[in-house]
């Protein structure tokens, strides 16, 4: 933008702001006056400008304006306003005061300083904050005449108001509660379950008490418990919600219950000892009368029950249906019995299913519209048969469907026509997550994933646990645009962080997706689908694939690739070739690196890079490591039982491979067992396998050393590439990927390959160069300090007999 386009550009932010704009020099006098400051202010530009500025001001800022100004150009002094804005007072044209916030800044040119500033009108936020603190004073009033407490929360649970009432009824005066959260005005029961109750109401979930009432217990200052009933009502504010609770004191009223109970002292001894539960309910349906047996199953004291609606022991869930059967049995002109199973809850919140039977008492003078119930305890009994029936659909762990669930689930679906998107997720590298933590952490880890799975959901769908680390998801389809999106959705809540025992862990995901009836109309050939799918993602380092014909073309292939390869190993097929690795600067010999080859008679040659990959995925890695190790082992004993002298051998070990604690114990056994040295084999890894913090691989990595057998880390700059992480690793070379040899005569990753020599040569660390193709790379890697090279600008891979042969003439002098 050049200066003519900026000077327009100010122009027309400064004539279009809504606050005012002053620019004053450092005589004070006006500069400029913006079209919001003649409206603020009633003066036109014209009328103000060349003035003082302290025409706009009232007294004693119209005197003391000039002072200050000067004090701070000429003296330095501290700035009263300037770079810091405060509230102060203007004067209109018509002599009227109003408050303002003004901000100044400081502008200085080569000849001048000059002073900008802004002027916000503040007489309508203060005329609105008088009006708020008026209705205020009346709200206070009104609370502290209230009789009952008046308590008021905000959404995390920390009290906001607390009225006289309340000081009365739970002994603290408002400064002890205001600020703290309202869990300490409750009994410990009801404190530990407060937090979850607000939370759960807030997301949606069933209210516990908001807009309901009910009776509660309370607990004072002083530590004694005493009954309330509880309303609460909510409030939505421009600070957020609140939930404001009436308090009313239940003691009378349960002393006079107490004393009913007394009277009826010669009744309790008959039904005291029985099994079974044994209450009486007012009309109400508060508890008048409960047994021992009562008490003692749902971990209740006598004086906590008497007077509380036997509603409040019984599950939420349940709690409309049995207060309408007890609205008909008093309704009821003749004494009627109702028999039902509901489920109630014990002060540690455990279910307790009871079979009851109420019967109304009409009829009957001295107990007009109460209710007798007899219940029996059969918790065992239903959670024998209710946990037969889960394990036969559902998975024990998560709670989720199993596959029969699924299955089950899916054919009696009530729309055949209604399309799906099936859902395979595989957790990515669970296994990892279990070894380093441990089962128990790594089934947490589950079960909080099939909980955020089942919370983003919608209620038709269907979620289901096949096993392991694995997830079936069968959602509706109503729209297909919107399953890409809502799927990317779902694997940004799945792998969001997850804190599990003061541990955090990020875990990654693959998903696969098929769709009914598109893909296949069965369900299992669908679960298939979507699991080819999840693999192909996985393979292709992305989180999310959809099924289709190249996927399976490509598993097939894949597919063909793992049984060819258990073959060829098995028979001996693959084979073994040695690329050369040479000093630079005088193209002497120092090494070789193993590398693989394979041709099999119906796939062809089949490349390195597929058919390792392949391995790594199908847990062959480990026994493609073992074999390479043991040829290579074999032949150098062979070459020196010939009496010849071959430099060390290196070779590259495979990511899982070098995790395995059995690694350094197999290479240590095959040396000890052929009798070589250890320093005739070297070891090549990646950056990924050094950058997992795993002690085994640590271990593995000092024993190789501490035996003599050197540690190359292989591709170096395509991965991690930190020098945090070189720093600390017990490594004797890097090896530069040919990606930044190639063309590095044009210069191009010059630089880069700068970089990774300094950064070597600092470390200590030889470094090798790959790919070396032409006489200029050699040079120009040989002039930048590189040792070591390796390409076919010195040599192509040869097969072991030209190595032979290599050798041999070295051995008689020919060479």
């Amino acid at each position: 933008m050049d200066t003519f386009e900026l000077s327009q550009l100010q122009d027309a932010i400064v004539n279009s702001a809504v606050d005012a704009i002053i620019v004053i020099n450092q005589r004070g006098q006006i500069c400029f006056f913006s079209p919001s400051a003649e409206t603020l202010f009633g003066y036109s530009a014209a009328e103000c400008l060349g003035h003082n500025v302290r025409m706009l001001m009232p007294e004693p800022f119209h005197s003391e304006h000039d002072t200050y100004l000067a004090n701070y150009v000429s003296h330095g002094q501290s700035a009263k306003i300037i770079g810091i804005g405060r509230d102060v007072q203007g004067k209109r044209k018509d002599g009227s005061v109003f408050p303002m916030h003004l901000s100044v800044g400081e502008a200085n040119t080569d000849n001048a300083r000059y002073f900008v500033g802004i002027c916000h009108d503040l007489t309508a936020y203060q005329a609105s904050i008088k009006a708020h603190r008026r209705l205020r004073s009346i709200q206070d009033a009104l609370l502290e005449a209230a009789v009952d407490g008046i308590i008021s929360i905000d959404e995390w649970g920390i009290v906001q108001t607390f009225n006289r009432g309340a000081e009365q009824l739970f002994g603290y005066n408002k400064q002890e509660v205001i600020g703290k959260n309202v869990s300490m005005l409750m009994t410990q029961a009801h404190a530990r379950q407060h937090d979850g109750y607000l939370q759960n109401y807030k997301s949606g979930g069933p209210a516990k008490i908001i807009g309901i009432g009910r009776d509660v217990q309370a607990r004072r200052k002083d530590g004694s418990v005493f009954p309330m009933h509880l309303s609460v009502g909510e409030s939505h504010t421009e600070q957020g919600r609140l939930f404001v609770g009436v308090c009313h004191d239940l003691s009378e009223f349960k002393a006079v219950l107490q004393r009913l109970i007394s009277a009826e002292q010669r009744y309790r001894d008959i039904v005291q000892n029985q099994k079974e539960f044994i209450c009486r309910l007012s009309q109400h349906s508060r508890l008048t009368f409960v047994n021992n047996a009562f008490c003692r199953q749902l971990g209740q004291q006598l004086f906590q029950m008497l007077g509380i609606s036997i509603l409040e022991f019984i599950h939420a869930d349940e709690r409309q249906h049995v207060e309408s059967l007890l609205e008909q049995l008093r309704q009821a002109t003749q004494s009627q019995t109702v028999s039902l199973s509901v489920r109630m809850l014990s002060s540690d919140n455990r279910i307790h299913w009871v079979d009851w039977t109420f019967s109304s008492l009409a009829g009957q003078a001295d107990a007009a519209d109460e209710i007798q119930g007899v219940g029996i305890d059969i918790t065992e009994q239903v959670k024998a048969k209710n946990h037969a029936k889960f394990l036969t659909s559902f998975d024990a762990l998560t709670g989720l469907l199993n596959r029969e669930g699924l299955t089950e689930q899916f054919n009696r679906r009530q729309d055949a026509q209604q399309r799906y998107a099936v859902l395979f997720i595989d957790c990515h590298r669970f296994r990892l997550i279990n070894e380093k933590y441990g089962h128990e952490f790594g089934d947490l880890m589950l079960i909080e994933a099939a909980h955020r799975l089942k919370n983003l959901l919608p209620e038709d769908a269907l979620a289901c646990r096949p096993g392991a680390d694995d997830y079936i998801l069968l959602l509706p389809l109503t729209e297909q645009s919107n399953l890409l999106p809502f799927v990317q959705h779902l694997i940004t809540q799945y792998t969001e962080p997850y804190w599990l025992a003061n541990e955090k862990i990020s875990p990654s995901v693959c998903v696969g997706i098929s769709i009914y009836p598109d893909d296949a109309t069965d369900l299992h050939i669908l679960i298939r689908q979507a699991e080819a799918a999840m693999f192909d993602a996985k393979h292709q380092g992305v989180t999310l694939r959809l099924y289709h014909e190249d996927i399976h073309n490509a598993l097939t292939r894949q597919l063909e690739i793992e049984q060819g390869l258990r073959r060829a190993l098995e028979q001996d097929k693959l084979q073994v070739v040695l690329q050369p690795k040479y000093q630079l600067t005088n193209q002497s010999l120092i090494g070789y690196e193993a590398l693989l080859r394979w041709h099999d008679s119906e796939l062809g040659t089949v490349s390195p890079d597929i058919f390792v990959a392949v391995a790594e995925s199908v847990n062959l890695g480990k026994t493609l490591d073992c074999w390479v190790i043991k040829t290579v082992l074999n032949q150098i004993k062979s070459w020196q039982s010939m009496g010849l002298q071959p430099k060390p051998v290196a070779i590259n070990i495979t990511a899982k491979h070098f995790s395995d604690p059995a690694l350094y114990n197999f290479i240590e056994a095959k040396l000890s067992k052929l009798g070589l040295r250890a320093d005739c084999l070297q070891l090549e890894i990646t950056e990924g396998v050094v950058m997992d913090d795993s002690p085994t691989i640590q271990d593995n990595l000092s024993a190789c050393r501490s035996a003599g057998i050197k540690v190359a880390i292989d591709d170096f700059g395509t991965g991690y590439s930190s020098l945090s992480y070189l720093t600390t690793l017990p490594i004797d070379f890097i090896k530069i990927d040919r990606a930044f040899i190639q063309h590095l005569e044009q210069g191009k990753n010059l630089g880069l390959v700068k970089a990774m020599l300094t950064m070597a040569q600092a470390l200590e660390v030889a470094v090798i160069a790959e790919g070396i193709e032409t006489q200029q790379q050699h040079e120009l890697l040989t002039e930048l300090g590189c040792e070591f090279g390796q390409g076919f600008f010195f040599a192509r891979p040869a097969g072991l007999a030209e190595i032979e042969q290599s050798l041999t003439q070295q051995s008689d002098g020919s060479v």
